[in-house]
Parts: C-alpha cells; structure tokens; sequence
C-alpha cells in the first residue's frame, strides 16, 4: 500500500509527494464536517465505522491522531525511527485505511503525535516530526505550509454565501512551557482542576508565536460565511489546569480581542484533547462564540469530565465520541449550523442547533 510505504521510508526518504490513494479535497459546497481526537494506534478502531456512516464532507484530526511517545503508562522522548514508526502502525490499521480512502482529511497535531508529552518550541524533533506530519497527510512537497514553521493550515469551501473556512491552528511548535501549579494534587482536585498547570501571567509568553498570530489575522480578514477555528486544545473552558489556552490568559484573550476587532462571523471553536465531549459557550466576541469539543476516539478519562467548565452547556459524555457540524444552507428563514457528538453505534449523546445570523455582532 503507497500510504503505508510511504511512512515505513520517510525516515530516511525526503518528503514525497502526496498520497495517492487519500480522495482529494471538496472542491464545492460543504456541509458536513466531522471531526476527532486523541486515538490510540495499537487499539481497535471502531469509531471510524460510524465516521464513514456519517457521510461527512470532510474529516480534520484535531491532534493525537497516534501517541507516539507513550504507551499509555509510561512517557518517553521520540527518535525519527519511533515517529515513522508509530504512524506507519496507523497507516496499517483496516479500520483507518477504509475511512482515509473514503473521505478527504485535515489535520493538526496535539502533543502525542507532536512527539512530547509537554511539548512546545524546545521540542529538539519537531522539524523531523513536523516532515513526518506533512508526508503522513499527503502535503504537496511545494506547498507554501512546508516552507513555513510550524504546520497551522486554511482553507475556505464553496461559493459565496455559503463558504465554510476551515482554520488549523498549531498549538505546539511556538508553545513556551506551562507554567506548573505549586498546589498538590489533592489540593488541585479539591479546587476541581485536574491537571498540574496553572494560569501563567508572564505576557512575554506565547502558544501560537508572532508569525502565526500574524497569518490568523490575515486569514480572519477573508470573506466566510461559517469560520470553524480549530485549535488541538480547549479555548474556552480554563478551569482544569490540563493543557488548555488558560495556561496563557493573555493568548486567549488575545485571541478573543482579534475575533471581534477583525469583524469575522460565523466563528466556532473546535477542540479536543481531554478525553470526553462537551460544548461551551461565551460571550466575549460581540457575540455566542460556541466551542464543541470531541475527545476519545478509542479512550476515555472519565475523572477529566468531572472537572469545572463554568462555560459547559452540554455534555459531558464519557463516550467514544466523534465531532459533527452539520450546516443546512437552505434553512427557513435562515441558514443553521448543528453541533453535535456521535458514539460508536451512531447516537448522538447531545446536539445544538445554532441560526448562522445569530453568530454576527450585529446581534
């Protein structure tokens, strides 16, 4: 199989051309876009039934496609021969190999196929995991995202009055290290946080950098109709002290101050990374500004559900879940956006039907 050949020489081959077998991306309208998170390669991988069902558009990893510095106990530093290695395991899998044939994907990295548990810009492989990344995607070896650091990534989808953006963000290859919270674990649990970080005030600090930050106000700036932000890990909810935009108040503030100033609407966040599903929501763009998160497509943490998410208006489900945005472009009076997770057999644990005019700042 080319994909999987590919992989099993990249460590020693230069980047190849893309994947020939991988369908090509929509050229038109899309609707339906699912998405996922966090799958274990030496597992089962039963979602991808239920993807494939789904009938999507479109499919964007948001990041831990494959955990290639860990076996789920015990965490380690990657080798180039370890990244190719692990991702040649997906690669191999019939489950992936049926949906990467069936339907076009987009992808980010997270910090398990990053290649470091804590991983940021020190990251000593992150160009060889970064070429390992691209070749695995099928990257076209002249694109403009191989010249660039990091692997942050747009595209925008149909014509006008129904263009759907698609916004990559990379939240690794820039990330200065969190900043570690002081209390115990008990203590932590008892404030309802989960993880060992703590919100970081050093405003010198970054998690995207100040080229990226540059080409995201630029993308925000382009003519869209539904903006889906992409980001490995949670914006919104910044109480669990896990890996999160909370570890940066500035950033994500930041963030927020560009959505609004640039005039964009249509925004949703799309997120992974924690092991369960939830949706949250705020205010702090003119207007909702909603966040579905997907997490767990062949593992679930259900003591990271239990943290606070004072933004949480459903969930959590601690099922395997995927993501799905659903966008009915001839809705009366006005077009809709749904958001919803799907589980292994195909039900959705909960869904939230959005009108497309109420995500302006004119509401």
């Amino acid at each position: 199989m080319l994909f999987a050949a590919l992989v099993m020489t990249m460590a020693t081959v230069p980047a190849q051309a893309a994947d020939k077998e991988a369908p090509p991306l929509p050229e038109g309208q899309v609707s339906r876009i699912a998405f996922g998170s966090c799958a274990k390669q030496w597992q089962h991988q039963a979602i991808w039934e239920a993807v494939i069902e789904a009938k999507p558009d479109l499919w964007l990893f948001l990041g831990d496609a494959i955990y290639a510095d860990t076996d789920g106990k015990t965490a380690w530093l990657v080798t180039e021969k370890q990244l190719a290695g692990e991702w040649n395991r997906l690669a191999d899998k019939p489950e992936f190999q049926k949906a990467h044939a069936a339907i076009p994907m987009m992808a980010t990295w997270d910090n398990h196929d990053y290649g470091s548990h804590a991983g940021g810009e020190e990251f000593p492989v992150k160009e060889t995991s970064k070429r390992i990344f691209l070749n695995f995607f099928g990257e076209p070896v002249d694109s403009e995202r191989r010249r660039t650091p990091g692997i942050y990534d747009a595209k925008i989808f149909g014509a006008v009055g129904q263009r759907v953006q698609i916004i990559l963000l990379d939240t690794r290859f820039f990330k200065d290290p969190y900043k570690k919270d002081p209390r115990t674990r008990e203590e932590r649990l008892k404030a309802g946080k989960v993880g060992g970080y703590a919100p970081d005030e050093d405003t010198a600090k970054t998690l995207l950098g100040t080229e990226q930050w540059s080409w995201l106000e630029k993308q925000l700036a382009k003519a869209a109709d539904v903006r889906l932000i992409v980001s490995s890990i949670q914006v919104i909810p910044d109480q669990k002290g896990m890996d999160e935009w909370g570890n940066f108040p500035h950033e994500r503030k930041r963030l927020f101050d560009l959505i609004e100033r640039s005039g964009a609407e249509g925004v949703i966040l799309l997120s992974g990374n924690v092991h369960f599903a939830e949706l949250s929501k705020t205010g702090n763009i003119g207007y909702p500004l909603y966040e579905l998160t997907s997490s767990g497509m062949t593992h679930i943490t259900e003591a990271y559900a239990k943290a606070t998410n004072k933004y949480r208006i459903a969930g959590p489900s601690t099922d395997l879940n995927f993501g799905l945005v659903q966008i009915d472009w001839k809705a009366d009076p006005s077009t809709t956006v749904t958001l919803k997770t799907v589980g292994t057999d195909g039900s959705v644990a909960f869904s939230r039907t959005i009108r497309l005019a109420d995500l302006t700042s004119g509401n």
